[in-house]
């Protein structure tokens, strides 16, 4: 029988390379600022993707809880949303094509309205602008850290200045605790956690996916 004292050292070695083997290693982690700069450089080099938002908590001045659709480039974009009036939440769809938004509530048809106002819910175009959008916010995250990486996909933590945070989630008013997944120097997932518990959600695929926006009929 082993001594004790040689039985627990055993199970902790063993212990230490399971998480290292399913965790992706400490010491072997690419660092978390080359992480995020190559995906910062990535994203400005996607024309189109399909977005996930989500709304966990009160977010002041954003009255979408989560929306989901594509987007390009040229801001255009198409999806539904569900959108809190009054303390109810309505699902309603939208096209943004050209100058125009095109929205559509729960009951008739769609409505025309200047594009200009699709900030005043929540403009999804943000999200590749490279001046407000996702490569903004990587390439000016501070304090960046990975923490794992599995299967492809690195995932590092940071924090995103208040200024930066709040071009592309309206209503910020600090600094933000954010996660970043980062995958073939692309970023799929955006985690940012506000100070009052609030928590958004961005997931994104399908990159440079050709889709095509019209004005309903």
């Amino acid at each position: 029988m082993l001594p004790r004292r040689t039985l627990i050292g055993s199970l902790v070695l063993a212990l230490a390379v399971g998480c290292t083997s399913s965790g992706g290693g400490g010491a072997d982690l690419p660092a978390g600022p080359e992480v995020l700069s190559k995906a910062s450089a990535g994203m400005k080099s996607v024309d189109s993707t399909h977005f996930v938002i989500a709304v966990d908590g009160e977010l002041p001045d954003v009255p979408v809880k989560d929306a989901e659709g594509d987007l390009n480039a040229d801001g255009e974009s198409r999806g539904r949303a569900k959108v809190d009036q009054f303390g109810q939440l309505i699902e309603v769809e939208y096209v943004l094509v050209g100058q125009d938004l095109y929205f559509k509530g729960p009951t008739g048809g769609f409505t025309k309205l200047p594009a200009a106002l699709a900030g005043q819910v929540y403009d999804p175009t943000l999200i590749l602008d490279p001046d407000k959008g996702v490569a903004k916010v990587l390439a000016d995250a501070k304090d960046a850290k990975t923490t794992g990486s599995d299967d492809g996909t690195t995932v590092v933590e940071a924090t995103v200045p208040e200024a930066v945070a709040a071009g592309l989630v309206p209503g910020i008013d600090s600094d933000v605790k954010s996660t970043f997944s980062v995958r073939e120097e692309k970023l799929t997932r955006a985690v940012f956690e506000l100070p009052a518990g609030a928590k958004v959600t961005i997931d994104l695929s399908d990159f440079n996916k050709p889709f095509t926006v019209s004005p309903p009929a």
